[in-house]
């Protein structure tokens, strides 16, 4: 069963690849995605797939721990009850690779 959840992410999250970072781990999860930078400095994002495998994303967010080799973290973790449109967002899951993000970056996600 796909459920879609939505959040939004404080702490290090933009300037630091986040957005991408993101997507290639709900990728190697199975999962689609979809991020945009907020005005306030957070970025907001949607999950779309198994409980089980956002669940696990999730958790590795949660932990407050760097996810690239730029620093990117999350600080505290929203979930909110719903978001914009998949196709509505900055990023995604389907356009990530149309963007030219910086090479030299280690993923951890």
């Amino acid at each position: 069963m796909s459920v879609d959840r939505f959040y939004t992410a404080h702490g290090s999250v933009q300037g630091v690849m986040f957005r991408q970072t993101l997507m290639r781990g709900a990728q190697s999860r199975g999962l689609s995605a979809a991020a945009t930078n907020e005005s306030n400095g957070t970025v907001s994002f949607m999950l779309q797939g198994t409980p089980d495998a956002i669940d696990e994303l999730i958790a590795v967010l949660e932990k407050g721990q760097a996810i690239n080799s730029w620093g990117a973290r999350v600080t505290r973790l929203e979930r909110i009850k719903s978001g914009r449109p998949f196709s509505a967002y900055q990023v995604t899951t389907q356009n990530v690779d149309d963007f030219r993000w910086n090479q030299d970056i280690e993923m951890y996600l």
